[in-house]
């Protein structure tokens, strides 16, 4: 006898069984149908109303406070700024789990009022958000930057490589400069098809005026209108960011069309006569083609730069590794020539000092944020759709368990293939230059080797000019803090030797024509 027919054999009985039916019906139904408690929201340091954690992050080293939050509160952690919640990953785990492995969902960009909007009026590939038109734009740029047309460009770093050579020979106090003219040239050159012989010409100290503006509209947390958007519907005398904005935009939409009009009229082969000719680029107006490769310009400009700052800054601190850089390239290439890309698979250490530059100091060290565009859960927290996730490569990169002594400069810790870095960025928005990038590190990284000498500059009464190696400016890019070294020829047959390349390289760079040709591409 069922528990209903017993119950209904009881005086009032069926009255009962009717009311006990449907209260287990009703049990059954809200176990079945019940939503699931959500899971919670990361950890994190508590805020405050509306502001949350805005202004606990300081202007000054703001990767360093997150790396300690990663101490406090885990591999992955929640700050709130305004309106919007920011996922930080700590660890190299984290990251690599949801921006490489999970990179389908977490490659779009958060909205960026003052960068994506005011300054750049959505034609810049950095702030676009995952789409048609950004994959159409990514596989265009793909096709002059890719790994295969990279390695075409090696002969003419090759010979930007030997005038920087000669100018450490002639000027070494200004490093930082020719660091700048080389990594200048190069990019301009292949932009638009003109190099820059001194670094200080009108045309790369304008689209360099660009870039300044645009990292500097484009910092996390520095806008007020970026966290509250409906504050760019005031008026501009309200708004002074949209005066800004404003003239910032307007200065890099009359300097890239300049300069695409003049690429377009130069007789050799360039990133803008190339892009124009393509059937994919045909819907694409004069004006997007102009930003599209001034953004490769200014994406491009600065962290090579950086790149060679850091690394002699390493050098300085770290005397051992220049030692064993020269006796690598003494060993394979001698004093009688310069070393080449045609040395590189013979030159491993060399090779690695270019992962621990990016390891030891990534320019972008606060990490560069994306968007994700599910619900997703992780570690048994939940990701809601439409957080910024940022991987802050300042601690991913300094942390112990994957880096052993992280603060010190160990190019061999990389003859373990098995590590990787993310100076380049993660996934689908990794930097799509990264090849030529790493191509232009190389073959300097290798010249310093063989043909200089770094050690600390000295004063007049001989003591030496301290330099910290931690000092580093703050923003979207980080870089040294000027710093003084000496950078001296390791002996006069290496001067002759680079003087002799010089005639031949400078001969050669008169007709870019003739060096970036367009039957090779």
């Amino acid at each position: 006898m069922s528990l209903i027919q017993a119950i209904s054999s009881l005086p009032g009985g069926s009255a009962a069984a009717l009311a006990l039916l449907v209260l287990s019906v009703g049990i059954l139904a809200q176990q079945l149908f019940k939503k699931k408690d959500p899971l919670p929201l990361p950890p994190g340091p508590p805020g405050l109303p509306i502001v949350g954690n805005s202004f606990q992050i300081p202007l000054i080293n703001p990767w360093r406070k997150q790396a300690e939050w990663t101490k406090q509160y885990g591999p992955i952690y929640k700050l709130k700024l305004g309106k919007d919640t920011v996922i930080v990953l700590g660890t190299q785990q984290a990251a690599k789990d949801l921006l490489e492995k999970r990179s389908k969902i977490y490659s779009s960009r958060p909205r960026t009022v003052m960068a994506g909007e005011n300054v750049s009026r959505g034609k810049r590939m950095l702030n676009r958000p995952l789409g048609d038109k950004w994959r159409m734009h990514r596989r265009i740029q793909g096709q002059v930057i890719n790994q295969n047309v990279a390695n075409k460009y090696k002969g003419f770093q090759n010979l930007e490589s030997t005038q920087l050579a000669k100018e450490l020979v002639d000027r070494p106090e200004g490093f930082f400069d020719s660091f700048h003219r080389y990594n200048s040239s190069v990019i301009f050159a292949m932009a638009y098809g003109k190099r820059m012989p001194r670094g200080d010409e009108e045309d790369v100290v304008a689209v360099d005026e660009i870039t300044e503006n645009f990292l500097y509209s484009a910092r996390l947390g520095t806008w007020i209108v970026d966290s509250f958007p409906f504050l760019n519907y005031l008026p501009t005398f309200m708004a002074p960011w949209k005066r800004i904005g404003d003239n910032f935009y307007n200065w890099a939409e009359k300097m890239h069309t300049f300069n695409r009009n003049e690429a377009l009229q130069r007789k050799g082969w360039n990133w803008t006569k190339e892009i124009a000719r393509m059937k994919e680029a045909q819907n694409i107006s004069p004006l997007e083609l102009a930003f599209m490769v001034g953004f490769l310009y200014e994406a491009g400009s600065d962290s090579t730069t950086i790149a060679l700052e850091v690394f002699i800054l390493a050098l300085l601190k770290h005397p051992e590794v220049l030692k064993r850089g020269q006796e690598e390239v003494d060993r394979v290439v001698g004093p009688d020539r310069l070393p080449n890309f045609d040395d590189k698979d013979n030159l491993p250490y060399i090779r690695h000092c270019v992962d621990e530059v990016l390891r030891w100091r990534s320019p972008s060290a606060g990490g560069v944020p994306h968007v994700v565009e599910e619900d997703d859960e992780y570690m048994g927290y939940r990701i809601p759709k439409g957080a910024i996730v940022v991987g802050n490569l300042w601690s991913i990169h300094q942390d112990p368990e994957v880096y052993p002594n992280p603060t010190k400069f160990m190019p061999e810790r990389w003859d373990d293939e098995e590590n990787v870095h993310y100076g380049f960025g993660f996934g689908r928005r990794a930097c799509p230059g990264r090849h030529i990038a790493g191509n232009s590190l190389f073959v300097n990284y290798a010249r310093i080797f063989w043909g200089f000498n770094v050690e600390h500059a000295k004063n007049p009464d001989g003591t030496v000019i301290p330099v910290d190696e931690w000092d580093m400016t703050q923003g979207f890019m980080s870089r040294p803090v000027r710093y003084k070294a000496s950078i001296t020829p390791r002996d006069a047959k290496r001067v002759e030797v680079i003087n002799q390349a010089w005639k031949g390289a400078e001969v050669q760079l008169q007709d870019m024509s003739k060096v970036l040709k367009m039957e090779d591409f």
